[in-house]
């Protein structure tokens, strides 16, 4: 079975480049250039018309045509069902909980409040100078009033629960740490005052400890100061 993955640097898709490593799998990486207008290139948009990443083409000998799956939740998943150890297949009945709720968490809660302060943050680069006032207060207003504040109990929460276990999971790493790490980075990376969290930072440390996260990065041309850079403005 060949494996194709596509990939854009300091995106989401640096978590299945990691999983692949964990799972010691060989496979392809292709890395994916952003145009001027913040689109992905063209070229793969013949490989999946919506053009997004990642993209992860499965061709299996045994099939005539290959397999070609988007979103990184799917694409764990699948991997999961595949290759159970870093699914359930080792945790408790406990622990199976814990590892679908922020399995789950990190998709359909945490990241999608994040992308809310991107996509803010856009709309005041793309509105016209003279009324662009009118965006930068809106997009305060709801920083203000309920992003910033949610994602800051979000935290706490987080913190707090890592206070008493290892890994998201329990005491195993799982599917469930990969995918949280990029929102959980991306919020420490956004705002200083996230630093604060002793237990999320040693959280971080463990990850950036295990050698396929490592080689995931540097396959992955991950760059620190570009992430924070982007994350920040934001903010």
């Amino acid at each position: 079975m060949n494996f194709t993955l596509f990939h854009l640097a300091n995106s989401r898709s640096q978590r299945i480049i990691w999983l692949l490593e964990e799972l010691f799998l060989d496979y392809q990486l292709v890395i994916c250039d952003t145009q001027k207008n913040g689109e992905i290139s063209d070229k793969i948009k013949h490989v999946h018309n919506l053009g997004k990443v990642p993209i992860l083409v499965i061709d299996d000998d045994q099939k005539s045509d290959p397999i070609i799956l988007t979103e990184s939740s799917a694409i764990t998943d699948l991997f999961a069902y595949r290759y159970p150890d870093l699914g359930i297949k080792n945790l408790n009945s406990t622990e199976q909980v814990h590892y679908f709720y922020w399995k789950n968490f990190s998709e359909a809660t945490l990241m999608p409040n994040l992308v809310l302060k991107q996509i803010f943050s856009q709309i005041i680069k793309r509105t016209p100078l003279p009324v662009r006032f009118i965006t930068t207060f809106f997009k305060y207003g709801f920083d203000h009033g309920y992003l910033n504040p949610i994602l800051e109990q979000y935290m706490q929460n987080i913190n707090a629960y890592l206070e008493q276990q290892q890994w998201m999971a329990g005491s195993k790493f799982t599917i469930a740490d990969i995918l949280i790490w990029f929102p959980i980075y991306a919020c420490y990376q956004s705002n200083p005052d996230l630093s604060k969290y002793s237990h999320i930072q040693s959280y971080l440390d463990r990850i950036q400890n295990r050698p396929a996260f490592q080689t995931a990065l540097e396959k992955g041309q991950w760059t620190d100061l570009d992430f924070k850079n982007y994350w920040q403005k934001s903010w």
